[in-house]
């Protein structure tokens, strides 16, 4: 049987989406090949998974162990520092394989399995790229560290295949490999969370917006949303409207005061764990999203899976998957202004024409459900992990 190794960049305990996504990927191979996972002790903030957590998202792929880096932190900067000794362990794990599959990460660690792919000689390597490829600003660290990579793979790319979740991703790649070598999976959900009927628990008396994820600025527009949202509420303190906030981070004490300030109006839930997500998404009914860099977004189509309307940002992510969807209701610009415009028209809608409402809702459940189950993606990769091995 053909053995495959999935390795995470960073810790599992992170509970990011990236180590969710590895974890599901791992136990969907596991039931076609003999499946193994390795991940680090590289942490990027609080721990948010248990041990139980983690081994029932595993659903029986064995940890072989950890790649282990000496960690230095300056300010909110993580060094890392591969140890020598931990490296010739990793890679008898590694010789062992027939497919490696790895996400892209610092050019230390990619570097890593370059050097391991000179080695062992008989393995085939999977590079998945699960952040966009490039900054618009020409000359930043972003882009050099990815350039850097890229390049250096393009060096030692005979044992090297590249997995994008994005159309966008695959094209840039293109730029540097050959077509056959990058392939586009799509990002799919465990739709058994949604497969009941979402719409029974949601209320008939209240419109129900949404945000679940990272509270920060940097990446996910919280600053901007929360302004919104108070002046929103500053002039419609009599709608029948309820915001709901669930996620950590350093905006956490923004979140906080708004709630204070409109107690009727907006709910703070602190961190919720992961199994319970899809039970917060079906009492809603629009998810607000404000990321202002994303390349494929899986709390979009978990949104989408429990039938809700959703008003997005513009990124890579966002736009591939909803652009020209009816139940996609886009940002002009992502500021105060278009947040409460959007707001304000997605209320109206709804007071008015509720029935709209809910048939929308029901397209973008049907939406995922056709196109973004956990299956296909399976599917997709058994297809590559086939054709590379052969």
């Amino acid at each position: 049987m053909v053995k495959v190794l999935v390795v995470s960049p960073l810790a599992l305990e992170n509970g990011r989406g990236g180590e969710i996504s590895s974890m599901e990927l791992a136990a969907g191979l596991n039931k076609s090949y003999n499946t193994s996972f390795v991940h680090t002790n590289i942490f990027t903030g609080e721990r948010l998974l248990t041990k139980q957590a983690i081994v029932s998202k595993l659903d029986g792929v064995n940890i072989k162990t950890r790649m282990r880096f000496a960690t230095l932190r300056i300010s909110n900067l993580v060094f890392t520092f591969p140890y020598p000794w931990n490296l010739k362990k990793i890679y008898k794990i590694v010789k062992k394989n027939d497919i490696i599959y790895t996400s892209c990460s610092t050019f230390k660690q990619n570097f890593i399995f370059m050097l391991f792919s000179l080695l062992h000689r008989r393995g085939k390597y999977i590079i998945g790229y699960r952040k966009p490829l490039h900054s618009d600003k020409l000359f930043s660290l972003y882009n050099i560290k990815y350039r850097l990579s890229i390049l250096f793979f393009s060096l030692f790319k005979k044992r090297i295949y590249h997995h994008t979740l994005s159309k966008s991703a695959k094209q840039f790649l293109e730029k540097f490999y050959k077509s056959d070598r990058v392939t586009h999976i799509t990002h799919g959900i465990d739709l058994n969370s949604y497969i009941d009927d979402v719409f029974q628990v949601k209320s008939p008396n209240v419109l129900k917006f949404i945000y679940i994820g990272y509270l920060d600025d940097i990446h996910k527009g919280i600053h901007v949303l929360g302004e919104a949202i108070d002046e929103f509420l500053k002039d419609h303190d009599n709608f029948k409207i309820l915001f709901e906030f669930c996620g950590m981070g350093p905006l956490e004490g923004k979140i906080k005061a708004l709630e204070k300030k409109y107690p009727n109006f907006v709910k703070f839930n602190g961190y919720i764990r992961n199994d319970l997500v899809p039970e917060f998404y079906k009492k809603s009914d629009i998810y607000l999203f404000t990321s202002r860099v994303e390349p494929f977004p899986r709390a979009l189509m978990e949104a989408l899976g429990a039938g809700l309307l959703v008003i997005c940002s513009k990124t890579i992510g966002s736009v591939e998957l909803l652009k020209k969807k009816p139940f996609a209701f886009f940002l002009n610009e992502l500021n105060i202004s278009s947040i409460k415009d959007k707001i304000l028209e997605v209320y109206n809608l709804w007071e008015k024409d509720p029935r709209t409402v809910y048939k929308l809702q029901q397209l973008a459940k049907n939406y995922v459900f056709d196109n973004y189950s956990f299956e296909i993606e399976i599917s997709m990769f058994r297809e590559l992990i086939n054709r590379i091995n052969k």
